[in-house]
């Protein structure tokens, strides 16, 4: 009996802390410039004890996001009376509060009135102070809270530090959505390329070598290169690029690095490696080694020529420019990602007459390649090399959807440009375009 009387005498503490208070302080001013705070500081005017006070917030909703991962809750509500020009006392602001868990059960909360439900001040704790943005405005807050559970909101409408009549909103929860609807075109670019590649893997174990690829000047010429380097009797020189093998560039660069080196091997030729990376070096020598046993000549293959010069940028290109000047190699091919040394590697070449290959997907190191070497693979072609010599119906069918999914998305921005440019004097239309395919944007 005595812990019920206690409790009762804390509520009525608190309740005390909020009607009580003289209405003078509101008409001084005293309180007019004051930060909102929770709990409320001794003395604290509320709503209830000052006639004329700001009145509740309207269409308060509390609610997990839609598509939400789970984590937020967003309160929303509309404008309190306090807002309207000439009201008095003004609302400045909205103190947002969430209910503690630690303190009891959402359900004492639920359906009561919140000027008379008078909880403890550690029931609810602060989320965000709002300032108020003028009469017959909407909020929005989202509330990220910790712990995932139910949870009941209160909006006290603020007049500098005097608490209007508060809404009380509940009991909302988080919620995590299993498909998130703003990311549907997301799942549609991947139903499409599935289907893309489906369809042209079924083609290309069908029709191999007859599928059609658009001819690359550099790869055909790589043959006749080759042979010009086995009529000189020198050597081809191959450089897979500057990077890590988990780069995109340098594994393309290894992919044809083993069909290069078959076609040296066939031909009786010498070819030399020199690597910038160790492990770079380690595979390509074992590529370079089935190459050779795949040509039939497994015993002319030479592990020295597949060497490591140095993981410094500007000494790996002196070594290599040193291979070149002495060797004087008939070919050089380089493919994969080059910087700053791509056109000393390339002027050297240049000086030593040789017929040079080179690609990359740098943009920047492109205009070097194509000013100093005879045939430059371009971009998005490096990539396609593997698929080009091989035939491989996976690496067709994954070529060929690809350059189809281009076409598709090339047809759609050329269908949004029309839209938002025919529509320029609609911004409804405009708006409803963007909605549709980049929703939140």
């Amino acid at each position: 009996m005595s812990e019920t009387v206690a409790k009762l005498v804390k509520s009525a503490m608190f309740a005390l802390i909020l009607v009580a208070g003289p209405a003078s302080a509101l008409a001084e001013g005293e309180a007019a410039d004051a930060e909102p705070q929770w709990p409320p500081p001794e003395g604290a005017t509320s709503g209830a004890g000052v006639a004329g006070a700001p009145g509740p917030v309207g269409n308060l909703s509390a609610g997990a996001p839609k598509y939400d991962d789970g984590s937020a809750i967003d309160i929303k509500w509309t404008a309190s009376a306090g807002e309207a020009e000439g009201a008095s006392p003004k609302v400045t602001s909205y103190l947002v509060l969430r209910s503690n868990p630690k303190t009891g059960p959402v359900a004492d909360l639920i359906g009561k009135d919140p000027m008379t439900l008078a909880p403890r001040a550690d029931a609810f704790t602060m989320v965000k102070v709002v300032p108020a943005t003028g009469a017959g405005s909407e909020y929005s807050l989202r509330d990220q809270p910790a712990k995932k559970t139910r949870f009941v909101y209160m909006v006290f409408p603020m007049a500098g530090a005097v608490y209007g009549r508060p809404a009380l909103v509940g009991p909302a929860s988080t919620d995590t959505a299993y498909w998130n609807g703003h990311h549907w075109l997301v799942a549609l670019t991947v139903l499409i390329m599935g289907v893309l590649i489906a369809y042209f893997l079924g083609q290309a174990k069908k029709r191999g070598k007859e599928m059609y690829i658009r001819r690359i000047a550099g790869i055909d010429a790589m043959d006749e290169a080759i042979g010009r380097a086995t009529e000189m009797g020198r050597p081809v020189l191959y450089v897979p690029g500057v990077e890590e093998i988990q780069d995109l560039q340098t594994i393309a660069s290894i992919l044809i690095l083993g069909h290069v080196a078959e076609t040296v091997a066939k031909y009786g030729a010498e070819i030399k490696v020199p690597c910038m990376i160790p492990l770079v070096m380690a595979i390509s020598e074992e590529v370079v080694r089935e190459g050779f046993v795949r040509a039939g000549h497994p015993d002319a293959h030479k592990p020295r020529n597949i060497m490591f010069i140095s993981s410094e940028q500007f000494a790996f290109t002196a070594g290599t420019n040193g291979i070149i000047i002495r060797d004087k190699p008939a070919t050089n091919i380089y493919l994969g990602r080059f910087f700053a040394e791509s056109l000393m590697l390339a002027e050297t070449g240049y000086i030593n007459r040789s017929i040079q290959i080179a690609g990359t997907a740098e943009i920047t190191q492109l205009p070097f390649f194509i000013a100093a070497c005879d045939y430059t693979i371009i971009g998005e072609e490096l990539f396609a090399v593997s698929a080009y010599l091989s035939r491989e119906p996976r690496l067709l069918s994954s070529l060929k959807a690809t350059d189809y999914f281009k076409a598709l998305l090339i047809l759609f921005i050329v269908f949004g440009t029309v839209w938002m440019t025919y529509f320029h004097s609609d911004p409804a239309r405009q708006a409803a375009f963007m909605d549709l395919f980049f929703p939140g944007s």
